[in-house]
């Protein structure tokens, strides 16, 4: 590969990790839920993985790596990262980091060294703004204890300390998913694994309360991921939909809570987030 070809190359990447680096930081103070836990470990996995190994080139050259570069960028009201798109994060910054693996850099070019400089900064900074962002799910327990099993659901007022100024009284905030035998979520039918009807029915129930209309696409992808997302649950814990915001427009997410949490004990110190 010609100098030209691998400096236009490098520029390029850069570009790439800085609309990364500015995406993160105009979300600085977003949220992890915990169906996305595992993915956002992978993203911080990735970008030291790829920042240690750029460190590293900095240094063969004899040259020390730039501070964390942060961009200049508007803050965007709070939200929830979509594990899709964290996903595809990493899934970005695993192949470039394998490309790195691949060649066999002059570092001692100006060229290339500026483009690497400039992009290890970028990545500190990507690495620092993960470690910001909260992983922790909503510990907020319904009104009553929910000890049964099967799907809850508790009121907007409730929820909230009082009722929402947009949302009528008995809106359901939470609508909470828990696979037991008595009242399972999940069922496998000739040879395919699923959702129950009780449990589809409750969650078509939970949206048209808040006024909430979705395409049969969407809502065949919103039921594949509860399908996913209740499999995973971790060991004592129990899948919940809640609303973003009381005001409107409204819109779902998805986080885990623990059983502890719901059945209105106090948490044991190892179980806390």
């Amino acid at each position: 590969m010609s100098q030209v070809n691998l400096v236009e190359m490098l520029a390029k990447a850069n570009r790439d990790v800085k609309k990364l680096c500015e995406f993160f930081a105009a979300r600085r103070n977003w949220t992890l839920a915990h169906f996305a836990d595992v993915s956002g470990k992978n993203l911080a996995a990735a970008t030291t993985k790829i920042d240690e190994r750029l460190k590293g080139l900095i240094a063969k050259s004899g040259s020390q790596p730039d501070p964390p570069a942060k961009p200049d960028v508007e803050l965007l009201p709070a939200g929830v990262f979509d594990d899709g798109r964290l996903s595809r994060m990493t899934d970005f910054l695993r192949d470039l980091d394998t490309w790195f693996a691949a060649q066999d850099l002059a570092t001692g070019s100006p060229e290339v060294l500026s483009e690497l400089k400039e992009m290890q900064a970028r990545l500190a900074c990507i690495a620092g703004l993960i470690r910001t962002v909260s992983a922790t799910a909503d510990a907020q327990a319904p009104s009553e204890p929910a000890t049964d099993g099967g799907v809850r659901t508790t009121a907007a007022g409730d929820a909230s300390g009082g009722s929402s100024p947009t949302v009528p009284e008995g809106v359901p905030r939470q609508l909470v998913l828990d696979d037991t035998d008595e009242t399972p979520m999940i069922r496998d039918f000739q040879g395919i694994t699923e959702l129950t009807d009780e449990c589809k029915q409750a969650v078509d129930g939970f949206l048209a309360a808040w006024g909430l209309e979705t395409s049969y696409i969407k809502r065949k992808k919103l039921l594949e991921r509860l399908l996913r997302w209740i499999s995973s649950a971790p060991e004592g814990h129990v899948l919940v939909m809640k609303m973003k915001t009381a005001e409107a427009p409204f819109e779902p997410y998805p986080s885990y809570i623990s059983r502890e949490v719901l059945a209105g004990k106090p948490l044991d110190e190892e179980l806390e987030p």
